[in-house]
């Protein structure tokens, strides 16, 4: 995968909820994972037709407390299954775990990143270097990347191959 990515901004303010802005509350009650089934549903408490707008390589900003709320993943898998980025000037904890385990490229604790763009602006950011380009206004921006471990992880696509990875090193599954 790569950690890359050009496309559209798709801005939000603060205080985003996990459960009922990024995806339908009952996913998380039901412990759907389907990415086929949650992709259509992403940010459907704050804009229903949000999924049929978006590409894959566009990027979601953030603004302080992003993906708030109990520490569910469906909300970070529906980002995943839209195959786009995600750049916030915070993230819960459990948020920020399941984005890693969901294989989302995420950039976090981006301070000021809301003033930095616009809905609609084209941006380019580079998950590995913490390097954000609005494109539209010609101005870049550094931000601090995750580890290489976190974004190997992120890099093949979650935890669940990250896994399978790992078993299959230790020759406890075929390659």
């Amino acid at each position: 995968m790569d950690l890359i990515y050009e496309g559209n901004c798709w801005k939000f303010g603060d205080n985003v909820s996990v459960d009922s802005d990024m995806t339908k509350k009952e996913f998380s009650t039901q412990r759907e994972t389907r990415h086929e089934v949650l992709k259509d549903f992403l940010m459907c408490g704050i804009d229903p037709d949000f999924a049929k707008k978006v590409s894959p390589n566009d990027i979601i900003v953030g603004g302080k407390r992003f993906a708030q709320g109990n520490p569910h993943i469906q909300g970070l898998l529906g980002i995943a299954a839209n195959q786009m980025g995600l750049v916030v000037e915070s993230i819960q904890r459990g948020s920020y775990r399941n984005a890693i385990n969901a294989g989302v490229p995420f950039i976090s604790h981006a301070a000021g990143v809301t003033q930095a763009c616009e809905t609609g602006d084209r941006l380019r950011v580079n998950f590995t270097t913490g390097l954000f380009e609005n494109l539209t206004r010609g101005a870049a921006h550094q931000y601090t990347p995750l580890s290489t471990d976190l974004l190997e992880t992120i890099r093949i696509g979650g935890w669940k191959p990250m896994v399978k990875l790992r078993l299959q090193k230790m020759g406890l599954i075929p390659a």
